[in-house]
């Protein structure tokens, strides 16, 4: 039986992901990763060039980093 994942058009486009594209799914404790299964390669195989350590690490920089943005781009509206 396959799973079936929606992905917000803005991911899909950015990474290359079509309907039907098959992609591998990382359990990393209390978080998942979801990476794009390239087509050269085999089922259930995939080469990196990092580290799965090294992506998971800038993975969450960046998501620090919107945090951080978003912290400062957010505004307090007092009713007068």
């Amino acid at each position: 039986m396959k799973g079936e994942i929606e992905l917000p058009v803005e991911i899909r486009r950015k990474y290359g992901i079509n309907a039907g594209k098959e992609v591998e799914i990382l359990d990393f404790g209390k978080e998942i990763v979801i990476v794009p299964v390239p087509k050269e390669s085999a089922k259930g195989f995939i080469k990196f060039k990092r580290s799965i350590s090294e992506i998971i690490s800038n993975n969450k920089e960046e998501e620090e980093e919107f945090e951080r943005e978003k912290k400062q781009n957010t505004f307090l509206i007092r009713q007068h």
